[in-house]
């Protein structure tokens, strides 16, 4: 089908232009995105997507927001290809994430498993301008410059580069505007200081296991942390003690982002300090300019970043306003996949990440499978009758993989396990006796798990793993 033959579907569920702009992202991909390409004048897109102007026009606010494309203006303008941003990706995580109130436990579990991966790997893969650069960020602590993130650009894994700045915005989303509270003391700054200085001198020496045991111990500082500050806020806003500035002031507060952002964020919380009302108007646009004070210009950005994570939409008309929704998990499958199929990362890359999620889960999978739900058990031994099935395709072994990471109870490990094993490309023989042994495979983690003996699981799984790496397609992309 040529893109001219393509037409967008009008389904009530999804809004016209966000199947545009999904439409055009095909694209783009199918064309190997050619960033500075210009894909045609707004009047030619609209005819080849066969939508109006008033569409298109809201499906490229979609594009720039995502930084997929831009409309440049002038002769030779048009649809031009950009890169996408990784701070959108990330921020598109946190959001749903901060709708689903992820517990402290999940986000610093996760937070572990991967920052201890990027410790590992950058103390055997950074160089001169890394230590530089680490040694300044640990000495010095610059607003929105954490060590974590510099740790993972120096691992060299382009995949634990975009997950561990995801999970910091979590982290900040739930712990709200108490990321460098003052109220804290210079004793725990000071020591955080000292934790985040030996982290950085254990990844420079090399020494795996020193940065892996001050990963651990400096992330169960901040776990204890987190819970305080949410416990805290939790008993203010039951006993009505909560802050009593308006969002404009909450506004004036804060420092990091440009103002759309930190307008949208502002607005997230306060979503999140409600309770989430899902279907509820939080304010029309007046309401909303005057309780932030900032122009409509703002605040038209603000929402379109609200709208883009799902948090939101402006509904216009009588009783309109901004409807607070729920964000969707497949949306931001979606987003981590798409940015991860633009950087065209190496089958290897995701696979190194991938085992260390998957590891982490199915051991957590284990441990709780004596509480598992009857719908659970139903879940799991429903994907196993299909592995078992002498038609299973190599889809169905994916399912098991990302059934087993949803039973982890960790719903951050499971939606990345979701996307690095749907990205993950193999070059497995069409052959009999493979396809039974993966079978048998299967089967035997699965029934780890369910008999609740994590260690049996965890050694299961990592021979899988093992076993599944020589057969990795790095020419895949």
């Amino acid at each position: 089908m040529t893109l001219v033959e393509r037409r967008v579907p009008r389904t009530p569920r999804t809004k016209l232009a966000e199947q545009v702009s999904r439409r055009i992202e095909d694209d783009i991909i199918e064309r190997d995105w050619p960033v500075g390409e210009v894909l045609g004048a707004a009047a030619h897109l609209a005819d080849r997507y066969g939508v109006s102007q008033a569409v298109l026009r809201e499906a490229i606010s979609i594009l720039e927001y995502k930084q997929v494309a831009v409309m440049r203006r002038g002769r030779g303008g048009g649809l031009v290809v950009q890169a996408p941003a990784a701070a959108v990706v990330a921020e598109s995580v946190a959001a749903f994430f901060h709708f689903a109130d992820v517990s402290a436990d999940e986000l610093y579990d996760a937070r572990t498993t991967l920052e201890v991966l990027s410790a590992r790997l950058a103390a055997h893969r950074l160089d001169e301008d890394d230590i530089v650069a680490l040694r300044e960020i640990a000495s010095n602590l610059p607003p929105g410059r954490p060590l974590s993130v510099a740790i993972a650009r120096a691992s060299g894994n382009p995949v634990v580069a975009i997950f561990v700045p995801t999970l910091t915005r979590v982290t900040g989303a739930l712990a709200g505007d108490a990321g460098e509270d003052p109220r804290l003391g210079e004793p725990v700054a000071s020591e955080r200081h000292r934790a985040l200085r030996a982290i950085a001198e254990a990844v420079i020496s090399g020494d795996e296991a020193t940065a892996e045991r001050r990963v651990r111990s400096h992330l169960e500082s901040e776990r204890s942390w987190l819970t305080r500050i949410r416990q805290a806020r939790s008993d203010a806003d039951v006993s009505g003690l909560a802050s009593p500035d308006t969002l404009g002031e909450q506004l004036a507060h804060t420092t990091e982002g440009k103002l759309p952002e930190k307008v949208a964020l502002l607005v997230r919380q306060e979503i999140h300090r409600r309770g989430w009302p899902t279907g509820e108007v939080i304010g029309n646009e007046a309401t909303l300019l005057a309780d932030l004070g900032v122009s409509r210009a703002v605040l038209r950005e603000a929402v379109r970043i609200l709208e883009h994570n799902g948090v939101a939409r402006m509904r216009q008309g009588p009783g309109g306003g901004l409807v607070v929704q729920a964000p969707d998990h497949a949306r931001v499958v979606d987003a981590l996949a798409l940015y991860l199929r633009y950087l065209r990362v190496r089958a290897t890359e995701l696979f190194e990440v991938r085992t260390a999620v998957e590891l982490r889960a199915t051991e957590l999978a284990a441990a709780r499978a004596p509480r598992f739900t009857p719908e659970e058990r139903a879940e799991l031994s429903a994907v196993l009758k299909r592995v078992r099935s002498p038609s299973a395709s190599a889809h169905t072994h994916v399912d098991l993989h990302v059934t087993l990471a949803a039973l982890s109870g960790n719903r951050l490990l499971g939606l990345f396990a979701a996307v690095l094993a749907r990205l993950t490309p193999f070059r497995i023989p069409d052959d009999e006796d493979v396809r039974l042994h993966s079978r048998e495979v299967d089967e035997r983690i699965a029934e780890a798990v369910l008999s609740g003996d994590a260690s049996l699981a965890r050694h299961r799984m990592t021979r899988h793993m093992e076993g599944l790496a020589p057969w990795l397609d790095d020419d895949a992309y």
